[in-house]
């Protein structure tokens, strides 16, 4: 098995790079590229997320039928020459067509994550593995925000993925020479049938990832129109939410989300919604910047909230439900830029004000989680 060191340090430095340039995508294509700068940003990130949607399922049919640790090298070298490539395009659809190429690669990467996890015994392992990962994402997004406003300044800010693709190799040579780790995976039991009211949940679910989601591709834009900011306040605004994220799960006591979770998540969202439409229409810099702090720690906490009810409701199944919580995910976040662009062009506020509406409906949606429509089944496995 790939050792826990490599799969969080593969996994940082695999975000990092993905999350660099893509808050100033709008400002670097205009400039850079000399095309509409906003269009092409949602048409980036919808092409992208089809190769991810696409891509992930696949490598993990190949995570079950190959070594993964000869898979994860092979794409580690794909992932480092295509990157090579992509510090010398020239033009956006030599951009984006080199980017598609890397993910096909690079989405094998994600799925180091759930193979730890699989093969980890029950209890404070699995629980330390998703706590280290929750922190890894959030401080990539971080680092990458930041690091990502001085790389935009550079004269040729591509350049900065040779960097990446040097990481790449070492990362490769590194697994490749490193002997693999004893562990047992342990069996996933079978479902023999499933009649659970998750459908209206996951509804809930597409609406919450959603409003989300939709402000994020010209965020930075908003703030440098609205308030004048430079590439590095704007990235730190940016990456605020992340921030509370590891702010709050350093802070704050799991016990305080025992019991019935789902009423604070209504007054959460309900929260949430009020502070993005303020966002939206702040006189004053520093409302704004108070209101960006209230939002991030209300997405940490009802997006954990929302986990939680599925883990509990679902218990033995929780991988497999999960499943279908990505699934839905993945469409709310293929949608979120087409919407994005659309309200965008009338004015750069409303998709702070689309996210908080989006938001709404998930919390209306959710008091109908309870009623029962049986759409999942799974046939028991045969045995022997």
């Amino acid at each position: 098995m790939i050792s826990a060191r490599f799969v969080f340090i593969c996994l940082f430095m695999t975000m990092t790079s993905e999350v660099l340039l893509s808050p100033f995508y709008p400002q670097y294509f205009t400039h850079a590229f000399h095309v509409d700068g906003v269009a092409m940003t949602s048409f980036f990130i919808i092409c992208c997320r089809i190769v991810v949607i696409v891509m992930t399922p696949l490598w993990g049919m190949l995570f079950k039928k190959w070594n993964v640790k000869y898979v994860v090298v092979t794409s580690l070298l794909m992932t480092a020459l295509i990157k090579v490539i992509l510090s010398e395009v020239s033009t956006f659809y030599e951009f984006l067509a080199t980017s598609l190429v890397l993910l096909l690669f690079q989405s094998s990467l994600y799925l180091l994550y759930p193979y730890l996890v699989g093969h980890m015994k029950k209890g404070q392992k699995k629980a330390s593995a998703a706590t280290t990962y929750v922190f890894i994402v959030h401080t990539a997004i971080i680092v990458a925000s930041l690091f990502g406003s001085t790389v935009i300044a550079w004269e040729m800010p591509l350049n900065v993925y040779q960097y990446f693709a040097l990481i790449d190799m070492v990362l490769a040579v590194w697994l490749l020479t490193r002997k693999a780790l004893p562990l047992k995976a342990e069996k996933t039991p079978s479902i023999q049938s499933i009649n659970e009211p998750i459908f209206f949940y996951l509804l809930a679910i597409f609406f919450f990832y959603l409003g989300h989601n939709v402000i994020r591709p010209y965020f930075t834009l908003f703030t440098h129109e609205t308030y004048g900011m430079s590439s590095q306040g704007s990235a730190l605004l940016y990456a605020m939410p992340s921030i509370m994220a590891i702010v709050l799960k350093l802070t704050v006591p799991t016990k305080l989300l025992n019991g019935n979770v789902i009423p604070l998540f209504y007054g959460i969202t309900g929260a949430s919604v009020l502070v993005l439409c303020l966002q939206a229409y702040a006189d004053h810099l520093s409302v704004f910047i108070i209101s960006r702090i209230l939002y991030g720690a209300g997405f940490y906490l009802s997006m954990v909230i929302l986990d939680i009810y599925l883990f509990r409701k679902s218990k033995e199944a929780a991988a497999y439900y999960y499943s279908w919580l990505i699934a839905v995910q993945n469409i709310a976040l293929l949608i979120a830029p087409i919407l994005a662009l659309e309200i965008s062009k009338v004015d750069l506020a409303f998709p702070l004000v689309a996210g908080a509406a989006a938001l709404l409906a998930a919390s209306a949606v959710m008091p109908l989680r309870n009623k029962t429509i049986p759409i999942l089944r799974q046939v028991k496995e045969n045995e022997g």
